[in-house]
């Protein structure tokens, strides 16, 4: 259930986008900009995630084969969102003595933007195609009116890390020479790969990356799961829809441990290095740092203690929680309306 998908549509659709549009910044502390985005109700599940977590049975056991793991990541149902039209192609890029497959998209009338968003799909570095982002991307390029480069990075384990941050590095050097502007983002473990990209391409005198767009990335490895950061009982629910947001957390807990494993590869390696911990880097590296997350994501409390360290070093950070949403919620793409409001406003912070 980690990934499922609907080709079901939120009731009252039109409505509940306008009133998330509407919403004005909740908050501006230490060098972040928030929107706090509730549902109405507030503190419950939007009835499509709903019908997810709710099948969550108790105790339950996440299964760790890889082909069973790699089922969880299919996704199906998106719609699109597009109103212009769009070229989407296939590309191979050669560079750093690497070849990527990568998923360009660009609005028809744009496609010499001097701006470009390099993006890591999820899939717990194990899993997931670029394939699964396409539609919500292709959205992201229209209203952004940038071009996207859509990685096929690197999966553990068949190619451990840090084969899938080198292939991101590669693009983005192909890229320097064509691009004014160049950003970064990615969901989930996407979004982990992409900030490890960005470290690199610093330190390394690649470029600067000009943004960082990430939803509900993961960004520590081997973190406490007795501690803070996995505290659900810090959330607020209302009570009879507490018990499946802890179930939820449960699986999520077994996940972390699981695509950590996958992810290193019995390689003897410090999963505490900033690469694969972006919570534990210098957040001088991320300037201009977007971050979108459900209320009900269990990394949520992790990506809320990184864009709080980003926004008082660099003051330059947002932060989008959606109420009643929970993990991957790019799945639902054109089906919940919130999914669209972050990626719209995603595309304006580009």
């Amino acid at each position: 259930m980690l990934n499922d998908t609907t080709t079901k549509q939120s009731l009252g659709y039109d409505d509940e986008l306008k009133r998330l549009q509407n919403l004005h910044v909740t908050s501006v502390e230490d060098g972040v900009t928030s929107w706090i985005k509730n549902r109405d109700p507030a503190h419950t599940f939007e009835p499509l995630v709903w019908e997810t977590v709710a099948e969550i049975e108790e105790n339950p056991q996440l299964p760790t084969d890889l082909f069973s793991l790699r089922q969880g990541t299919e996704t199906s149902g998106q719609k699109d969102l597009t109103h212009v039209e769009m070229k989407v192609e296939m590309q191979q890029i050669v560079s750093m003595n690497r070849r990527v497959r990568v998923i360009r998209i660009a609005r028809m009338d744009h496609l010499t933007a001097d701006k470009a968003l390099i993006y890591f799909h999820g899939g717990a570095y194990y899993g997931g195609t670029p394939e699964d982002v396409l539609l919500a991307l292709k959205f992201v390029a229209e209203q952004a009116n940038c071009v996207v480069y859509n990685v096929d990075y690197a999966l553990a384990p068949e190619q451990p890390y840090p084969a899938g941050i080198l292939d991101g590095l590669a693009v983005v050097a192909a890229m320097v020479k064509d691009y004014r502007h160049i950003s970064v983002g990615g969901d989930s473990a996407g979004g982990s790969i992409a900030l490890a990209v960005s470290q690199l391409c610093r330190s390394m005198g690649i470029c600067a990356i000009d943004s960082h767009l990430l939803f509900y990335p993961t960004l520590i490895q081997g973190s406490d799961l007795n501690g803070p950061l996995w505290d659900d009982g810090s959330i607020e629910i209302v009570p009879e829809q507490r018990d499946a947001l802890h179930r939820s957390y449960q699986l999520f807990e077994q996940l972390d441990t699981i695509m950590s494993g996958y992810y290193v590869a019995d390689q003897p390696i410090d999963v505490t290095a900033p690469l694969l911990s972006p919570l534990l880097a210098n957040p001088k590296c991320f300037r201009n740092t977007t971050l979108l997350v459900g209320e009900y994501d269990p990394f949520r409390l992790q990506d809320e203690a990184f864009i709080k360290q980003v926004g008082r070093v660099n003051d330059d950070a947002n932060y989008f929680c959606y109420g009643g949403i929970s993990h991957a919620f790019l799945n639902f793409t054109g089906n919940v309306p919130a999914v669209e409001d972050a990626l719209a406003t995603a595309a304006r912070l580009l």
